[in-house]
C-alpha cells in the first residue's frame, strides 16, 4: 500500500448524516458479558432497566444473581447449543466475547474469537426476530498502519504482529460474510481502553511500573490512543440504537492527544512507581523478535515481557479518527481524561 493511501485526513472522510436513535429492542443479548467491557456494559443496561440475557464461561457474580432483569447463562461461546439457548428471544446482541491478549495460542484465539463468532451470527441468521448486532472489534485490525498516518474507517485492514490482531480481523471478514447473508451488523473498534479493572493499561502496567521496567518505547512523545470503557460502551450502545446504521463501522477513541508518556507518568504518580523507563525502539523491536522466537523454539505458555503486537500499540503515535463516529451517532465524549484517572486512582487504591 502507498504512502499515499495510509495518509487520509479527516477531511477526505465521506460524509454522514446523523443517525435516528431508537429504543434498544429488548431482550439483549450480551456476549463476554464477565470481562472488563462486558460489565460496563451490563451496568449500563441494567441501570436503564434494560431486560439482559448476559453469556460468558464465567458463573454469574453474586452481586448480580438477584437483579429480576438479568438472565445469566454460563457456556463457551464456540458450544452452539448453549449460545442458542442464550441468543433465543434475543432482539439486539452486543458480541464483546474474545480472546484477548497479546499472546496465546493461535489455535485458542481461533476458536474463542473467530469460530465464535460464526456460531453466534450462524445463531441469528436462523432467527426470526432479525436482531441487530454490534460486534466488538478493535483498532488492532489496522495492523501496521497505526502510526504511519490517520486510522479512519474506510482504511483496509493492515499488517498483523500478533494471534490477536489476526483473530479480529478474521473476525470482521466474517462479519461482512453475514452482512451478505441479510444479518444486521455493526462494527465498533475501540482503541487502548482504560478503567478501574483495566488489566493490561491500568493493573498490569502498573505492577511493571512498581518493577522498576521500562515501558516506554522511543521516550513515549506521542498519542497513546486512549480511550476511557465508559466511552466504548456508550458508543456500542449508539450504534445499536441508531437507524438505517447496518454494516457502519465506528472508531471509539477520546482524541484527548493524551501521549503514552503522560499517561505511564500519571499511573506511575497513582501507585506510588518511579518514573517510567524507556527504550529506543529499534531495540524494543529487537528485543520483542527475540523473545517471541524463543518462547515459540521453548513451547514457553506464558506471555514474554515485549511483544511484537504490544510494541505496535506502545510504540506508536496514534491518529484513530472519530469524525464519523461523533457524526453519525452524535457521540460526544461522557468520560474525560481527568475524571478516567480519578477513577483509576480510587480503584487502585482499593485494589492495594
Amino acid at each position: 500500500m502507498s504512502n499515499k493511501a495510509t495518509e487520509k485526513t479527516s477531511s477526505h472522510l465521506p460524509l454522514h448524516r446523523p443517525a435516528k436513535m431508537l429504543a434498544l429492542k429488548e431482550p439483549v443479548l450480551v456476549t463476554g458479558a464477565a470481562g472488563f467491557m462486558g460489565r460496563r456494559l451490563l451496568k449500563r443496561l441494567l441501570d436503564e432497566g434494560k431486560e439482559v440475557v448476559a453469556f460468558d464461561v464465567i458463573a454469574c457474580p453474586e452481586s448480580l444473581e438477584e437483579d429480576p432483569n438479568l438472565t445469566w447463562v454460563q457456556g463457551d461461546i464456540a458450544s452452539r447449543p448453549a449460545l442458542t439457548q442464550a441468543a433465543e428471544n434475543c432482539k439486539t446482541y452486543f458480541h464483546l466475547a474474545a480472546m484477548v491478549g497479546d499472546w496465546g495460542a493461535e489455535a485458542q484465539h481461533q476458536r474463542v474469537t473467530v469460530d465464535g463468532t460464526e456460531n453466534l451470527f450462524s445463531i441469528a441468521l436462523t432467527s426470526e426476530l432479525e436482531p441487530t448486532i454490534v460486534l466488538a472489534s478493535s483498532i488492532v485490525v489496522y495492523g501496521d498502519q497505526i502510526g504511519k498516518g490517520v486510522c479512519d474507517e474506510s482504511l483496509p485492514h493492515g499488517e498483523t504482529f500478533g494471534p490477536y490482531g489476526r483473530a479480529k480481523q478474521a473476525q470482521e471478514r466474517i462479519a461482512q460474510i453475514y452482512l451478505q447473508r441479510g444479518l444486521d451488523i455493526r462494527i465498533v473498534r475501540p482503541a487502548n481502553v482504560y478503567g478501574a479493572g483495566c488489566k493490561p493499561w491500568v493493573e498490569e502496567l502498573c505492577r511493571e511500573l512498581l518493577k522498576g521496567s521500562p515501558c516506554l518505547i522511543g521516550g513515549g512523545d506521542y498519542d497513546a490512543g486512549l480511550v476511557h470503557v465508559d466511552n466504548v460502551v456508550d458508543i456500542l450502545m449508539r450504534s445499536a440504537r441508531g437507524q438505517g446504521l447496518r454494516g457502519q463501522i465506528f472508531n471509539a477513541a477520546d482524541e484527548n492527544g493524551i501521549t503514552w508518556k503522560r499517561y505511564m507518568n500519571d499511573i506511575a504518580a497513582i501507585c506510588g512507581a518511579p518514573k517510567p523507563r524507556s527504550v529506543p525502539r529499534l531495540m524494543a523491536y529487537a528485543m520483542a523478535q527475540g523473545l517471541e522466537r524463543s518462547y515459540r523454539l521453548l513451547r514457553i505458555s506464558t506471555r514474554p515481557p515485549l511483544t511484537l503486537e504490544a510494541l505496535n500499540l506502545v510504540g506508536s503515535d496514534h491518529h484513530i479518527v472519530m469524525a464519523k463516529t461523533k457524526k453519525m451517532l452524535g457521540y460526544r465524549a461522557c468520560v474525560s481524561y481527568q475524571q478516567g484517572l480519578l477513577e483509576v486512582e480510587d480503584y487502585l487504591s482499593a485494589f492495594n
